[in-house]
């Protein structure tokens, strides 16, 4: 929930671009211009969803981001608001009702197959998934509308598929932003000593958000689940 003092979407982008200004001004143009109030309105009908209030402010001041390197965020691209129908749509398209349940993802984390940082349920094409950004189709940032236990409904998960990991980013896409923001500014003044790792010819690593040591340990909401290996 954004609170009513808090730094609001337009101030943190303000943030990232006098941060990307420092560190990377040449990904500055890539910065989408605003979407309009029907376009925005267009996804929630499309997808059958209600967007969260801060994720609707951040498309009113930059419609994602355009192809093109640097680029300005930890991803390929920030999608538009026809790239997150679109690529929501596909991953819808890859659910699977019969997908592995909480014994079988305990099992997969136990035996380090599977990564789980904080409260997200590592379901693939989950119906509660709209999809915002991806890097070269493997890393995939999306709003979680059914997190596990404990989590808030729009977090911002960053999921490899790849290499199975999955975490939760932020609570919120404000709180991403801002996130990123202070990165930003920390890499400005010291890059050895900040999370961000830029190149000046890409841009920042989708690594941006890894947790390495949640490998092999389950999340709270997970863990006193017993193990159960699939077609067990």
């Amino acid at each position: 929930m954004i609170e009513p003092d808090a730094p609001g979407v337009a101030s943190a982008w303000a943030r990232i671009e006098a941060g990307l200004s420092r560190v990377l001004p040449e990904s500055l143009p890539l910065l989408a211009p605003p979407a309009g109030e029907p376009a925005i309105d267009a996804v929630e009908a499309a997808l059958g969803v209600t967007l969260p209030p801060d994720f609707r402010e951040s498309l009113r001041v930059h419609d994602g981001t355009g192809w093109g390197l640097p680029s300005p965020v930890p991803l390929d691209h920030l999608y538009d608001t026809g790239g997150i129908v679109e690529a929501t749509r596909m991953w819808r398209e890859n659910a699977d009702p019969d997908a592995d349940g909480p014994a079988a993802w305990a099992h997969l984390v136990d035996t380090n197959h599977l990564s789980l940082a904080g409260p997200v349920r590592p379901a693939i094409g989950g119906p509660g998934h709209v999809m915002v950004g991806d890097m070269n189709g493997d890393v995939r940032w999306f709003l979680d509308f059914d997190p596990a236990p404990g989590g808030t409904s729009g977090q911002v998960v960053r999921v490899d598929i790849e290499c199975g990991q999955w975490g939760v980013l932020a609570p919120s896409w404000r709180d991403l932003l801002l996130r990123y923001a202070t990165d930003l500014e920390s890499y400005a003044v010291d890059p050895d000593g900040s999370p961000l790792d830029v190149d000046p010819d890409t841009g920042p690593a989708c690594e941006w958000g890894l947790a390495p040591d949640a490998v092999g340990v389950r999340p709270d909401w997970l863990r006193d689940v017993r193990p159960e290996a699939t077609g067990d």
